[in-house]
């Protein structure tokens, strides 16, 4: 009896000890890319901290000439100017990061399959899934952890601006407020999810530091052409009818974000967390079942159960 709970625990312990080195390994092995997306990080979260400050000269403009003025004159710091800012702040967080994510996910699955430094797992008792596995939550806590606290900024920045009414009228306004949320975290998750995917299938690299970015834009298209998201936000589905006539079969772009401008005209202030949140919904949805394609795909390359 004593031999058998000897054994058990003995296999427990040699379970979690197997658990810890490859959580230490994988660690190390981001550090170095954790750094660099670290500084890129507090520039980007820098710059906006200056441009939020540059919102009380806009204040202060509106103060001196007027709203009419401010709304439609030439200064520069008018509300045309400090929109157009904006918008290229938002530029840096809406969708180029989950294409980085995308790219950089491919390029070292790929590699772990090009150098069968994988392989050298399965001598260490380390199934391929979970030495993967591992590789994947890590960058995808990577990405999700560097991103959130921009998105957070940039949203502080929109509606202090949008709350003093210091922002055009039309498109670019709704652009503004509308786009950047949580569904900038979920796009990074299927950006990883897509790196997993190509990376596994192609196992090569640079093949797969091309596919999973353009993966990563196509799915982003089409959830957004098919409106899937209003299925889940009923509110806004009600007041959006028609599509836009001009850009790419309906879809305008957002630097390299597709976008329904059409539909992001149509809401309102208050179906932003709506919105947000089944948008962000589909996209995690999305990127669950290329996850799952990644393990099936890892499995029938490994032979493993």
């Amino acid at each position: 009896m004593n031999a058998t709970a000897d054994t058990t625990t003995s296999l427990k312990s040699r379970s979690a000890g197997e658990h810890r080195p490859l959580a230490r390994i994988v660690v190390r092995q981001l550090i170095p890319l954790a750094l660099v997306l670290f500084l890129v990080t507090l520039a980007v979260g820098a710059l906006l901290i200056v441009h939020y400050r540059g919102w009380a000269d806009a204040v202060a403009l509106r103060d001196h000439v007027g709203s009419y003025a401010y709304h439609f004159g030439r200064y520069p710091d008018d509300a045309h100017n400090k929109t157009t800012q904006l918008l290229t702040d938002g530029e840096r967080i809406a969708f180029m990061p989950a294409l980085i994510a995308a790219a950089i996910t491919g390029l070292l699955t790929g590699g772990e399959w090009g150098t069968r430094r994988f392989a050298l797992t399965l001598a260490q008792s380390v199934s391929a899934q979970r030495w993967f596995a591992a590789r994947w939550t890590g960058l995808a806590v990577l990405f999700a952890v560097l991103l959130v606290p921009l998105v957070v900024l940039y949203r502080f920045t929109v509606v202090h601006a949008f709350d003093l009414n210091l922002l055009t009228h039309g498109i670019e306004r709704q652009t503004a407020y509308f786009t950047i949320g949580p569904v900038t975290a979920a796009y990074v998750l299927l950006g990883v999810a897509a790196g997993a995917l190509t990376g596994t299938a192609l196992r090569r690299m640079w093949p797969a530091f091309v596919a999973a970015p353009a993966l990563t834009w196509l799915l982003t298209a089409v959830l957004v052409r098919s409106r899937a998201a209003l299925l889940l936000d009923f509110p806004a589905f009600s007041r959006v009818d028609g599509m836009h006539q001009g850009g790419l079969l309906g879809l305008q772009f957002y630097d390299l974000l597709p976008t329904d401008s059409f539909l992001v005209n149509s809401l309102q202030t208050g179906d932003y967390w709506p919105y947000q949140l089944a948008e962000s919904t589909l996209v995690v949805a999305v990127a669950a079942l290329l996850v799952v394609a990644a393990f099936r795909t890892l499995r029938r390359r490994t032979g493993q159960s």
